[in-house]
C-alpha cells in the first residue's frame, strides 16, 4: 500500500507540473490587424518565441517573434478569405495554436474602426444610412465587447481544476480497489 501511495503522489506531482506550463494562444481581429498573445497556464508569457500565421491551404501569410509580453500582431492579408491559424512555438517543447474563422476575417472593416463622433457626423451628413458602414460599426463594437469574454473563457477552459484532480485520484483509487478485489476473487 505504501508503494501505491508513493506512486500516486509522484503521478499527481508530475501531472500538476505538466499542466502548469501548458501554452495557450489567444488572437483577435481589430480592424485590419490581427493581434494576440501566448501565455502559460500557470502564469508567464513566452518572450521572443517564433510564431507563424497560415491560411487554410497551409501557406504562411505572416511570421515573427513574440515581444516580452508574449504578444504578436500582423496586418490582415488582403486576400483573407479562409481561416487563419496562428501557431506559437517556444522551441522548448511548448507549441500551441489558435484558429480565426473566416467569418471573423470577412467581417473586418476595410478601414480603421471609426470613433463614435465620426460615425454620428457621417450619419448626419448622409440622410440615407449606409448598411455596409453600419455593419462595420456593429462588428467593431461587438468585437470590443466580446474580446474580454473570449479571453476569459480561454483562460478558464485551460486551467486545471481541483475537482478534476480529485476525480482523477478517486478514479485511480477505484481502479486499484477493483484490481485488489479481482485478485482476491481469483485466490
Amino acid at each position: 500500500m505504501k508503494r501505491f501511495a508513493a506512486a500516486l503522489l509522484v503521478a499527481l506531482a508530475l501531472a500538476s507540473a505538466a499542466a502548469a506550463h501548458k501554452l495557450k494562444v489567444f488572437a483577435t481581429v481589430e480592424g485590419e490587424t490581427v493581434r494576440g498573445y501566448a501565455f502559460f497556464i500557470g502564469g508567464g508569457r513566452p518572450d521572443g518565441s517564433p510564431w507563424t500565421a497560415k491560411n487554410a491551404a497551409g501557406e504562411v501569410v505572416a511570421s515573427g517573434t513574440t515581444d516580452t509580453e508574449g504578444r504578436f500582431a500582423f496586418a490582415l492579408p488582403a486576400a483573407a478569405t479562409s481561416e487563419l491559424t496562428v501557431t506559437v512555438d517556444t522551441q522548448e517543447a511548448h507549441v500551441a495554436s489558435t484558429t480565426l474563422a473566416a467569418s471573423r476575417l470577412a467581417g473586418a472593416p476595410a478601414t480603421a474602426p471609426p470613433t463614435a463622433a465620426t460615425a454620428i457626423a457621417r450619419s448626419a451628413a448622409d440622410a440615407a444610412p449606409d448598411e455596409a458602414r453600419l455593419a462595420a460599426l456593429v462588428t467593431v463594437a461587438l468585437q470590443k465587447e466580446i474580446e474580454p469574454l473570449m479571453e476569459r473563457l480561454e483562460a478558464m477552459d485551460a486551467r486545471l481544476r481541483f475537482t478534476d484532480m480529485l476525480s482523477g485520484v478517486f478514479l485511480i483509487i477505484g481502479l486499484a480497489g477493483i484490481a485488489l478485489w479481482a485478485r482476491k476473487v481469483r485466490r
